[in-house]
């Protein structure tokens, strides 16, 4: 990944600087990241590692917790030859002379596989209880709109200003891992379900796909997509093509992704001004052409 020359500068400033930890903003192979901490000897962790991290500590319903449990298995699987270098033998059998035994690295290879099958029976459940609950929805006629988009675009925020509920919504990447559900009454008796989902990311690494599979089969099966997108932010239309991107990765149809619907938020932060006729131009954290919105998902 990294030249010598590289590699000796980088070895240069960690020694000045008494740095014990390199990130890299990218995706790493298991062998580029040994070989990596062989020549700098210090700890190393690629794009992929950062994001578990953060959602790890994300992570508050037992469904999250599994899927970033699943998420962080499949990761470390390809990565035990990091922990074993030396590649112990477990002895075999009973006695003095046992046999060859199996290595220590194939031991915890096949641990973390069968913890892998076993998180993956527990999120089938999960998947068996939602698929229930989206046949009541469509017995009862019951429209189902799900809030997608990039990290931090403030699904969660438009999440609790439409169905007046107060999920954290904080000003971080991640802040939802875990799928929310609730009611919003649009008038004349009519009530139609919002979705709030994980956000996305540039280059997501593809056990996160893998692994939120449940939580991702909800923009599947949703009647409707709402694309919030945050204005405000100068790389708007790169985060808009990654949803796209994400979304066809996720197994969403085209036909779907088409006929998203696709909403501008934080124009209170946008050093543009939006005139209030603007068609789905919207401000969560100030209410602003948020009953104009929520008007326009009647014809829906």
């Amino acid at each position: 990944m990294l030249g010598k020359g590289i590699i000796g500068e980088i070895l240069k400033y960690i020694l000045i600087k008494k740095i014990n930890l390199l990130i890299v903003n990218s995706i790493l192979s298991p062998r580029q990241q040994k070989n990596l901490e062989d020549r700098l000897k210090i700890k190393v962790i690629d794009r992929t590692g950062i994001i578990l991290e953060i959602f790890s500590k994300r992570a508050k319903s037992k469904e999250g917790k599994l899927q970033v449990e699943l998420a962080d298995l499949i990761y470390r699987k390809s990565r035990l030859v990091r922990a074993w270098t030396h590649l112990e033998r477990q002895r075999g059998g009973t006695t003095f002379i046992g046999g060859p035994g199996e290595l220590q690295i194939e031991l915890d290879r096949r641990l973390i596989q069968e913890k892998i099958i076993r998180i993956k029976t527990n999120l089938k459940k999960v998947k068996s209880r939602r698929n229930q609950q989206r046949k009541l929805r469509k017995k009862a006629n019951f429209k189902t709109f799900a809030l997608v988009g990039y990290t931090n675009a403030g699904k969660s925020k438009l999440f609790n200003c439409l169905t007046k509920k107060k999920q954290s919504s904080k000003n971080v990447m991640f802040e939802t891992l875990d799928t929310k559900t609730g009611r919003v009454y649009l008038g004349k008796n009519k009530y139609i379900g919002v979705i709030d989902t994980v956000g996305f990311i540039n280059n997501i690494p593809t056990q996160l796909i893998e692994s939120f599979k449940a939580t991702l089969e909800e923009l599947v099966y949703a009647d409707v997509l709402i694309n919030v997108i945050d204005i405000s932010d100068l790389d708007y239309k790169n985060k808009e093509k990654v949803t796209i991107e994400t979304l066809r990765m996720a197994n969403v149809s085209e036909e779907k992704i088409n006929k998203m619907i696709t909403v501008y938020n934080k124009i209170d932060l946008s050093p543009y001004n939006f005139s209030s006729e603007s068609m789905n131009y919207i401000s969560a954290y100030t209410g602003q052409g948020i009953e104009k919105f929520k008007a326009s998902l009647i014809k829906y």
